[in-house]
């Protein structure tokens, strides 16, 4: 990936992980740092819930700190405090496999997020149901919440 130009990051609590895939974890994010090309995002025991409860603790920390007041607390400072802070939300969420749910993914990244369904299974996606996917979100008009 590194010679591809392709930057890899981690997403999850990778804390409970043995330290040999935590140290790996930490060296191919680290070559892939400075890559200009395509990021690749990897989810690793991630889980939507979780994130936003870590961003919390996190939160509540620096408050009690005295590095951050409560009245500082808004949209950014949670954001910050996500795995996902390093990367922008998602401006389309294709869900294939039928199902028509988030599965505790991205909850707090989806808010203006564009879905797109199909009930091809994930092994058996291919280059033109992606294209399906693009040229529907092309059609769509995006309000981010307006009306």
């Amino acid at each position: 990936m590194a010679e591809k130009n392709v930057r890899i990051q981690v997403i999850g609590d990778v804390s409970v992980f043995d330290d040999k895939i935590k140290k790996e974890i930490d060296r191919v994010t680290k070559l892939t740092s400075k890559n200009t090309g395509l990021i690749l995002n990897i989810a690793l025991n991630y889980g939507s819930r979780a994130e936003i409860v870590h961003a919390a603790k996190k939160i509540a920390k620096e408050v009690s700190e005295g590095k951050l007041k409560v009245d500082d607390i808004d949209e950014k400072v949670l954001n910050d405090g996500l795995y996902t802070a390093m990367i922008p939300d998602p401006d389309l969420l294709i869900r294939p496999g039928g199902e028509k749910r988030l599965s505790n993914f991205l909850l707090w990244q989806s808010a203006y997020t564009e879905f797109w369904y199909t009930d091809v299974l994930w092994p058996d996606f291919k280059k033109e149901h992606i294209l399906d996917a693009i040229f529907e979100y092309q059609k769509r008009n995006r309000r981010f919440g307006g009306i």
